[in-house]
């Protein structure tokens, strides 16, 4: 696992988002959009479904957010391709997380290579989070597969962290805070561990395969 800053200044991911909802802090978007709040307990099937991520992701796949896709292109080109030195396919669009006080963002501990996930072997993940989360409020993470020391990994808003979730066992808590964590998360693939997948993503459903899940950054 490695923890790295960026210059919130060049990707103003929050500010963006916040825009999306109208709200003035994503922290407190369960207080300034009641209206959105999941009406349904959530579970594993339904936790990616709810009206938070309906207002984001109709958006995102209207093109209306051309400032957010245009910062995500340049963040992956800045920030992620340098730690590679070959051609890199990365996921087309970052996940939505949206972990609620009293609640969960993922409901399942899970590796994404699991029989639930069926991601492709050698993918790295990458989260950036939108607001602060720490403790409870953070996703929980093993320090090398099948250990389950499970640990919280705590970021500020203008850090972002790389990590082996293909193989590690990661996972949420319930947030026992008065806070929203709001993040992205990525994954990306190396060019050289690349062939062309014909599984299908559980949450997309889309291809794991380029031009389809996944974009190539030269």
């Amino acid at each position: 696992m490695l923890i790295k800053k960026y210059n919130t200044n060049l990707y103003n991911f929050s500010e963006i988002v916040s825009g999306v909802f109208g709200v003035n802090q994503l922290s407190k978007l369960h207080e300034e959009r009641t209206d959105l709040l999941p009406k349904d307990k959530l579970v594993f099937e339904n936790e990616s479904r709810t009206d938070f991520h309906s207002e984001f992701y109709s958006k995102m796949n209207n093109h209306e957010l051309k400032a957010l896709e245009e910062s995500f292109k340049v963040f992956i080109k800045n920030e992620v391709k340098p730690f590679f030195d070959e051609d890199i396919l990365h996921q087309y669009m970052p996940s939505f997380r949206v972990h609620l006080p009293g609640d969960m963002a993922i409901h399942k501990w899970h590796y994404d290579s699991d029989m639930d996930h069926k991601h492709p072997e050698w993918e790295i993940n990458f989260i950036v989070p939108l607001t602060d989360c720490e403790e409870t409020q953070s996703f929980w993470l093993e320090s090398v597969p099948g250990l389950r020391d499970f640990k919280p990994v705590n970021l500020k808003y203008g850090e972002f962290v790389i990590f082996d979730g293909n193989r590690c066992m990661h996972g949420n808590k319930e947030n026992i805070t008065n806070d929203t964590r709001v993040s992205f998360d990525f994954r990306v693939l190396p060019s050289s561990r690349y062939n062309d997948n014909l599984k299908l993503s559980v949450t997309t459903n889309k291809k794991f395969s380029e031009g389809d899940y996944y974009i190539r950054v030269k």
